[in-house]
């Protein structure tokens, strides 16, 4: 009986953290059933570049310069909806894990959690859907609790958000998420107006009664 060959993968990743892509396209590139594995700093070289069209994989971090992951991966998702997209991201938050399977995601795994990333496409690649085990928890404990309406956060808003509630200074939000001290201080102003709050404590206090993050 002859077996058959199982089909090779072309897997792309989409991050700016230079040292952390490329320790993630060493692993990937060591597997045997990758046969390419292509990367991109932004959103905007993936969007613009005609060879994502042959990927079967596409790792997305949420947190990127411009386009944020979760707006590429509804693009990619209209442009290409044969590609599997899995979020990559340090981003737990329930919004954005919602979002990100609402714009296309099959996967969402914490960087912390990636473990053993060939399971992970072998998974996706096969037809299955893939969340690590701190995610999974979230998106159980969502499904348990009525939720109150709260007011509308952009993505990058909550990004914001969730780096202030881990108790990081305006200075590292800024560089964390590559944008000025202006901007991130804009963003912080506009999230206390939409809360209703007027201090750090208060805002933790907030976002975790209306389960914002």
């Amino acid at each position: 009986m002859v077996r058959k060959k199982k089909a090779r993968f072309a897997v792309g990743l989409v991050e700016n953290d230079v040292e952390f892509l490329e320790s993630v396209t060493q692993r990937i590139s060591t597997m045997n059933r990758v046969r390419i594995v292509r990367t991109w700093g932004s959103a905007e070289e993936c969007l613009r570049d005609r060879r994502r069209r042959d990927l079967d994989i596409l790792f997305l971090d949420i947190v990127l310069p411009y386009m944020n992951g979760v707006d590429l991966a509804r693009e990619v998702s209209r442009q290409n909806p044969d590609i599997k997209i899995i979020m990559l991201t340090n981003m737990n938050s329930d919004g954005l894990i919602f979002d990100s399977i609402k714009n296309g995601a099959l996967g969402y795994v914490l960087k912390s959690e990636l473990g053993d990333i060939e399971q992970i496409i072998e998974v996706v690649a096969d037809g299955g859907a893939m969340i690590t085990p701190t995610i999974a928890l979230r998106v159980v404990s969502s499904f348990r609790k009525i939720q109150p309406r709260g007011p509308h956060l952009t993505h990058r808003e909550r990004q914001v958000l969730e780096l202030l509630v881990r108790g990081k200074k305006v200075t590292d939000v800024a560089q964390f998420l590559d944008l000025t001290m202006n901007t991130v201080q804009g963003y912080i102003k506009e999230i206390y107006k939409k809360l209703n709050v007027h201090s750090r404590m208060e805002l933790a206090q907030k976002a975790d009664e209306l389960a914002l993050l």
